[in-house]
């Protein structure tokens, strides 16, 4: 794993704050925070104003039944009904008459 240096981390801050960052550039960026004081104060600010911003949303409900259209959408779909199988051939047909 490769050292990240500032302009990297500061490349991947909203993220890091917002914790959506993946795991093996979180780990990377969470090695540099342990010995550069900078970035670390820049991250956890960071943090404070994404934590104050969601605040400001009002807390919803979803509508009534949301929860099972999105459960039933997630659900693969029923298989398919097999085909029919084919009619044996008719064999006899395919043969020239002798008069």
């Amino acid at each position: 794993m490769s050292e990240m240096t500032c302009e990297q981390l500061r490349e991947l801050d909203a993220e890091l704050a917002l914790g959506i960052l993946p795991a093996r550039e979180r780990a990377r960026a969470v090695a540099h925070l342990d010995h550069c004081p900078g970035c670390r104060e820049h991250i956890e600010q960071l943090a404070v104003v994404g934590d104050d911003l969601l605040g400001l949303v009002p807390g919803t409900e979803p509508p009534v039944g949301f929860e099972s259209r999105v459960t039933a959408r997630l659900q693969p779909p029923p298989e398919p009904a097999p085909a029919p199988a084919p009619a044996p051939a008719r064999r006899w047909l395919l043969r020239p008459r002798v008069a």
